[in-house]
């Protein structure tokens, strides 16, 4: 007889056997009521048949009775005939040995085991699967991609059954939960007595646990700040999950009950777990077993993991019956299925990472650094004139679900104007002011900071012999004819203020006039003309994105004629942008390139 894994429990046996780097199939051990085993096992996926085109051991089957081979025979006339079949179907590449047991005894398929049938030693009973072709590694016949069981010796068995095994040859010697398993019947059936079923079954626990992801991400600077270049910040996105959430705490299989009787007999299949917990068998209430194989598919519910071993018994209980012409005694027979294991189906255990700036930052999963870190940075150039928030978000989203979860890290960039030290309009009319002008140098009675302001047009009304309280006078009188009514004259003060700016923390800098200007050298200072109070003031001065304010000065002086009254053609907006350029400086709202 046989039964064969499904797709999802082959996988489940790969996981657990991975490394040996083959699938060996789990156990499926075989009680009778005379001696219930105790064994771990998990699913089956060979099966034996005849070989009719054999050169020898070549007879038919007798259940199913046919003259061909059946994909599985339950009975056979003569021990010579039990081939293994369904090999390079149930098992994957890889060498393996079989061995013929007593029922009750496949818990130790090992030479020399009590209730091992097989007479010859593990390695003549070897043989390989590669790709696909069953080849023969010891001393018995392949044939037709069979594996002649035989020689082996009578079982003890009052039926007549027998448990094929088969086995991984690289962990030998191996325990029998570690095989998988097969039982089949010698002999013809004697009308005359009934034998009670023998139950063996398969058992595989499965669990999800879904993992809930955080993602963290911080920069090591907030907020940065400068005149001019850039600066760096530098970026950590910590990601981790929790140690997941358990459902669907399920043991599941198949009980297979062996009728070893021509006739059909009644009996309840029943199936419990060692912790109380009562699982449902389909049909097993009231079953008919069939002469042969006779499968029940069963699944126990759990509310959680189990903290403890938990063992598995199945069991087929018949009351007094007639089966065919015999009659059959009430009874029962037990299958323990010892230490069921776990499988867990992981959801959302990966999660891709994803950064708005940096893009994709790569994939977490469990087993990986818990947390997992990533870092990068990311330069911010002083470009625009203010303040500008630069929001910065990692995802991490879920690979099952879809789930994302994110978080952000802000950093704002100020690009701030100019540290200049430069004096408004205001300063130097009033006392300091006034006080830095008179106090200047004054070689042959000439001040050098009138001097110096005669070099532009606008200025070239003030006397050239003028004293520094004469310069001081005229600095006063053309401040106090700055208002809104004229643009002339507001031009005039604001670019007169820029100047004095520059001659005091530039040449006539002293140690007294630093008590107010610093030595600067304001003059030498590039200012962008594209971004003057909110404004581009590039059109009056010449079309110019930045300029020093030395330039700046000389340049809007050749638009002046001697004194001022004509300026930028009298162009009230061009006035107004170059006013507007010599205020930002004297207020320290200019800003560098």
């Amino acid at each position: 007889m046989s039964r064969h894994r499904s797709p999802r429990r082959a996988r489940r046996v790969l996981s657990r056997l991975g490394s040996a780097g083959l699938l060996v199939a789990g156990a499926a051990f075989v009680a009778t009521t005379a001696s219930p085993p105790t064994a771990s096992a998990a699913g089956q996926s060979i099966s034996t048949t005849t070989n009719v085109a054999a050169s020898t051991g070549n007879g038919t089957c007798l259940h199913p009775n046919a003259v061909t081979d059946p994909t599985n025979c339950n009975a056979y006339t003569s021990r010579e005939d039990v081939w293994l079949s369904n090999l390079p179907q149930g098992l994957p590449d890889g060498d393996y040995f079989f061995a013929v047991s007593v029922p009750g005894s496949q818990a130790d398929p090992n030479d020399g085991a009590s209730g091992l049938l097989s007479t010859d030693s593990h390695l003549d009973r070897s043989f390989r699967i590669d790709n696909g072709t069953v080849t023969g590694l010891g001393t018995h016949l392949v044939e037709n991609q069979r594996v002649q069981l035989f020689p082996f010796d009578e079982t003890t068995n009052g039926g007549g059954v027998y448990i094929a095994s088969v086995c991984s040859l690289a962990d030998y010697p191996v325990s029998g939960s570690d095989c998988t398993h097969d039982a089949f019947k010698v002999g013809p059936d004697q009308p005359d007595v009934a034998f009670g079923p023998t139950v063996l079954k398969d058992a595989a626990g499965d669990y999800t646990r879904t993992y809930a992801w955080t993602v963290d991400k911080v920069a090591d600077k907030t907020s940065v700040s400068g005149t001019s270049g850039s600066a760096t910040v530098s970026y950590t996105v910590t990601v981790g999950h929790d140690a997941g959430t358990v459902s669907g705490v399920v043991v599941g299989g198949t009980i297979t009950v062996f009728n070893p009787n021509a006739d059909p007999l009644v009996a309840d299949v029943t199936d419990q777990l060692s912790d109380g917990t009562a699982c449902s068998v389909t049909g097993g209430a009231g079953a008919v077993l069939q002469p042969g194989d006779n499968d029940f598919a069963y699944t126990c519910a759990l509310a959680a993991l189990p903290q403890a071993q938990l063992d598995n018994t199945a069991t087929a209980t018949w009351t007094d019956q007639a089966v065919g012409n015999a009659q059959l005694a009430a009874g029962s027979a037990d299958f323990l299925f010892s230490d069921v294991s776990f499988t867990a189906a992981l959801v959302d255990d990966c999660a891709a990472v994803v950064d708005t700036w940096a893009g994709a930052l790569g994939t977490v999963c469990v087993g990986d650094a818990n947390p997992t870190a990533y870092h990068y940075a990311r330069t911010f150039p002083f470009d625009t004139p203010g303040c500008v928030v630069h929001p910065n978000t990692a995802t991490a989203t879920a690979d099952d679900s879809g789930t994302p979860v994110s978080d952000s890290a802000d950093v704002t960039v100020c690009k701030v104007p100019l540290s200049t030290g430069a004096h408004t309009i205001g300063f130097w009319s009033n006392k300091n002011g006034q006080g830095v002008i008179k106090g200047g140098p004054a070689p042959g009675g000439v001040c050098a900071s009138g001097t110096y302001l005669r070099t532009f047009a606008p200025f070239k009304d003030l006397a050239a012999n003028a004293s520094c309280a004469t310069v001081a006078s005229y600095v006063a009188t053309v401040i106090s004819k700055a208002t809104a009514s004229t643009m002339n004259p507001m031009l005039k003060a604001q670019m007169l203020a820029t100047a004095l700016d520059v001659w005091f923390t530039g040449p006539g800098s002293t140690v007294a006039t630093q008590k107010f200007l610093p030595h600067s050298n304001l003059g030498g200072t590039t200012i962008d003309l594209t971004h003057v109070k909110g404004t581009n003031v590039s059109s009056a001065f010449g079309g110019a994105t930045s300029l020093t304010v030395s330039q700046m000065l000389a340049y809007a002086a050749a638009q002046s004629n001697v004194g001022g009254s004509v300026w930028y053609a009298n162009v009230k907006a061009t006035q107004t942008k170059a006013k507007d350029a010599f205020d930002a400086i004297n207020n320290q709202a200019a800003y560098g390139p």
